[in-house]
């Protein structure tokens, strides 16, 4: 059986004009022609036409179609994989659309008419996340802050009344506090210590979103402080009271620096910048003198806490350093 162009038209839901294309480029060309020069196609070019049409739909351009096709379709198993990739891609941003949708929608509830500050603060948000995390990380926060419904307002509500009352950071109130914060920030990321320093580095360097958050510098130093303090409180089964007594001198005082440079170093990592290159050798180079310091300049000292360290998985929690950052410190170290 052959159909005329118009025919094979109507029944695969293309143009007239579309077949005649695919013939000129020698996509689809018909087996046979009328007697005065009508277009004819047989069987195996309406299977032809199928598989065109089922690689269109995986949003190949006629050019990679008609190469696929005449080696056989062997590049097909790879095609698949990045349409797959693409498509991901596009969840993830939609996910992410999605949730800023969502939080300008909270706004629009609790405010009812957004002045135009809170209108560039919520672009701000938006166009910060992208430069901080990917697409698929982006999906991440999104998906999981849905998932516990939560966006920190309790947490955020306490922190501003402990800091009202004066309370300081070594106080019990503060300590139980960072732990959770800490705890809900994690969870958000799903445990991605890399992700969390993201976060920090976000807020910490973006100051729009301290109006959206309610969270200043201010409040992110209260909040690593009160960290640093329940931390101090686990070295002390490994230190004298003298050493301890050194520590809560010096060990608080280092605490604003190591976020920053953690962020820098895993930043390297994830773009698998050489140890021994210049730039991660001067950030190895600032570990080495922070680690001394926070131990009051006492090599001894610094190795209990490095002991520590290794052995109270605590310590580590929230803190951005994890066995991966560790090795690639070692390696910058010992090719300084």
């Amino acid at each position: 059986m052959l159909l005329k162009i118009g025919q094979l038209a109507r029944r695969s839901g293309l143009s007239v004009r579309a077949l005649r294309h695919y013939d000129d480029i020698a996509l689809l060309t018909p087996s046979a022609r009328s007697g005065n020069g009508y277009r004819l196609y047989d069987s195996a070019d309406v299977a032809r036409l199928y598989r065109i049409q089922a690689l269109r739909r995986l949003d190949l351009s006629l050019t990679q179609i008609q190469a696929m096709l005449a080696d056989g379709g062997a590049s097909l198993p790879q095609v698949v994989e990045q349409q797959i990739a693409s498509l991901e891609r596009q969840i993830a941003q939609a996910s992410a659309l999605h949730g800023h949708l969502r939080e300008l929608q909270a706004q629009l509830a609790e405010r009812h008419e957004p002045s135009m500050d809170n209108w560039l603060a919520a672009l701000e948000r938006m166009a910060a996340s992208a430069r901080y995390f990917t697409d698929t990380e982006l999906h991440t926060l999104t998906t999981r802050r849905q998932q516990r419904n939560g966006d920190n307002a309790h947490l955020t509500s306490t922190l501003h009344d402990l800091m009202g009352r004066g309370l300081q950071p070594d106080s019990p109130e503060a300590g139980a506090l960072a732990q959770s914060w800490i705890a809900a920030l994690l969870d958000d990321v799903g445990g991605d210590e890399a992700m969390l320093m993201k976060l920090y580095a976000m807020n910490w360097n973006e100051p729009t979103l301290h109006m959206l958050s309610g969270v200043d510098r201010t409040a992110m130093q209260f909040i690593s402080h009160a960290m640093a303090h329940r931390r101090l409180a686990i070295y002390a089964a490994y230190c004298s009271e003298a050493e301890m007594v050194l520590l809560r001198q010096h060990y608080v005082r280092q605490t604003d620096a190591w976020p920053i440079l953690i962020c820098a170093l895993r930043e390297h990592l994830a773009q698998d910048t050489p140890p021994a290159s210049a730039e991660v050798q001067a950030l190895a180079r600032q570990w080495q003198a922070l680690s001394l310091a926070k131990a009051a300049g006492d090599p001894a000292l610094q190795a209990k806490l490095r002991h520590a360290f290794e052995r109270e998985s605590e310590l580590r929690i929230g803190s951005g350093i994890d066995a991966p950052l560790i090795a690639y410190v070692r390696d910058a170290v010992q090719s300084l």
